[in-house]
């Protein structure tokens, strides 16, 4: 049963952690202006009033190791979640970086010069972009970009051997592995990259952080103890909502930029703006 019910939440933040930016930032802003309310309210509760007045006195410095541990937890969230967003926005620059060095060299090299390969290109990324990126935040990709890009490779090395022993052949031998491996793994970042252990951790921080601070107001009028509880949560949620939209590389504000391939792709209509 407690398997069963581990597995549920993880499901259920994984579908969190994936839907859309607006359902993302209300779940987080709702969780934890409840929790606020529902503080305030059992702490002035009539039925709990001479229990937590029992309490009063907990001094200021209580709440400093739950400040500390929420400080600590988002750090690491941070650091895990930028480094996967930035390993990813690599990869699409290297893959910009391998297709114009592919370009550049089919259209100087003699026996590439006349084969319309830089046409090939062209649909390859145009494909990449309009049908497959879509389908990456959903963990899928589209069998006809990968059949373009293999298809590029089969007609690139039906004339490769022509080069065989020679600078060129070895250079256009790299240059396939560059492009093979960029895409390759410009790609695998549509699998889910979620580290569900440290986000509970973070959740169950945030909520004992709330409580610390409850915890140091319980000798304060209750307007200031709402004060401080709304001011800590507003905080939580400020630090907590960027952090879950940087999850899904391929949707919402923290997309990554499709520009480098883009941009790749403008040149190429430009050279072939019609159909061939």
């Amino acid at each position: 049963m407690f398997t069963f019910n581990i597995m549920h939440f993880d499901l259920s933040l994984e579908s969190l952690l994936y839907a859309s930016d607006l359902t993302i930032f209300m779940s987080i802003f709702v969780t934890y202006i409840v929790s606020a309310m529902l503080l305030v309210w059992i702490i002035y509760c009539p039925w709990f009033r001479n229990f937590f007045s029992s309490l009063k006195g907990i001094q200021g410095t209580f709440y400093s190791p739950a400040a500390a541990m929420f400080s600590l937890a988002a750090a690491f969230m941070g650091s895990t979640l930028v480094a996967n967003f930035n390993a990813n926005t690599d990869a699409i620059r290297d893959e910009r970086r391998a297709s114009m060095t592919y370009i550049d060299f089919v259209t100087h090299t003699p026996p590439f010069t006349d084969k319309n390969l830089q046409f090939e290109v062209k649909r390859y990324l145009q494909s990449s972009l309009e049908e497959e990126w879509p389908l990456l935040k959903e963990e899928k990709t589209s069998p006809a970009t990968e059949a373009l890009f293999q298809s590029i490779f089969l007609k690139t090395m039906a004339i490769a051997p022509v080069l065989d022993g020679t600078q060129a052949g070895r250079g256009l031998e790299q240059i396939l592995g560059s492009w093979y491996e960029a895409r390759s793994k410009r790609i695998s970042f549509r699998w889910h990259q979620i580290d569900y252990v440290r986000w509970w951790v973070l959740f169950v921080v945030a909520f004992l952080l709330q409580v610390s601070v409850a915890a140091v107001h319980l000798g304060e009028r209750k307007r200031t103890m709402a004060t401080a509880i709304g001011i800590i949560s507003a905080l939580i949620i400020a630090v907590i909502t960027p952090l879950a939209l940087t999850v899904n590389h391929y949707s919402g504000l923290m997309e990554v930029s499709k520009t480098p391939l883009n941009d790749v792709y403008k040149k190429l209509d430009e050279q072939f703006s019609g159909d061939m």
